[in-house]
């Protein structure tokens, strides 16, 4: 089935849901730059996060997720209908780096669950470095997303959906690039202060506050309206994904990279 026909069907479809257990709440959608590459990091606290971080974008996207899901008979294809593709979790998956690397040059919306899993108790976890390799290597702003209450309409280990008689929340940042975040550190090291950056600018979103700051340039952190932006950086074109993966400074990035689990 054509992504172009089956998107506002699942776009409606949800949404009909979303009104049934509580409603849905979208924050800074003006943050989310309309064209050109752009990768999208929220944290995961629901086996609903996928979907709900698909139908409150301004526009199409592709969700890098587990690949057990598209082993399921049902959503199986469904998930690959809806632009999702699969991410062997725990492993520096190249195949799957390079694709949302391919994604984002080509000008696509890519979400990457960078925690890597879900969340047992609804609190952020640390965050992997895939997602800044790939915003790195393919030269895009990242824009940190927080998701909020998803996690009572479908608990961790749950699969029935629930009302949560509140409405569940989803926040887009104001851009950011993987440059900003690493702030000229080089090699792994930069990686784990990136992650550690990224990690800092989602728990501030969670609760509505400015991103640290650390060297990022941006205005005001609004997350109700105008667009936001940070000072842009130029970074080189290469693959940096294959060469460091070559070289073996991934060392799986202690578990590679995000996922939607």
């Amino acid at each position: 089935m054509p992504y172009w026909l089956i998107r506002p069907i699942a776009w409606l479809v949800f949404h009909a849901l979303y009104l049934l257990f509580g409603g849905l709440k979208i924050e800074g959608r003006n943050n989310v730059p309309t064209t050109g590459g752009v990768l999208i990091t929220p944290n995961h606290i629901s086996d609903a996060d996928p979907p709900t971080v698909a139908i409150a974008l301004p526009r199409a996207c592709w969700v890098m997720a587990k690949e057990e899901i598209f082993a399921m008979k049902i959503v199986g294809p469904i998930s690959r209908w809806l632009h999702g593709f699969p991410v062997k979790r725990y492993t520096a998956d190249r195949a799957a780096l390079r694709r949302a690397e391919d994604l984002l040059k080509s000008g696509e919306a890519v979400v990457i669950f960078p925690e890597g899993k879900l969340s047992v108790d609804g609190k952020l976890q640390p965050i992997l470095p895939g997602a800044l390799l790939v915003a790195r290597s393919a030269n895009v702003s990242i824009i940190p997303t927080a998701i909020i209450g998803s996690d009572l309409i479908i608990p961790y280990g749950k699969l029935i959906p629930r009302p949560s008689f509140r409405k569940t929340i989803v926040r887009f940042g104001p851009p950011i690039t993987a440059a900003q975040l690493t702030g000229g550190v080089k090699g792994g090291d930069a990686l784990r202060l990136g992650a550690e950056r990224l990690h800092a600018c989602l728990l501030a979103l969670q609760q509505g506050l400015p991103y640290p700051e650390f060297g990022i340039a941006q205005k005001t952190n609004n997350i109700e309206g105008e667009a936001s932006l940070s000072t842009p950086c130029s970074l080189p074109r290469t693959s940096l994904l294959v060469r460091q993966a070559e070289r073996g400074e991934e060392r799986a990035n202690e578990g590679g990279i995000g996922d939607g689990d």
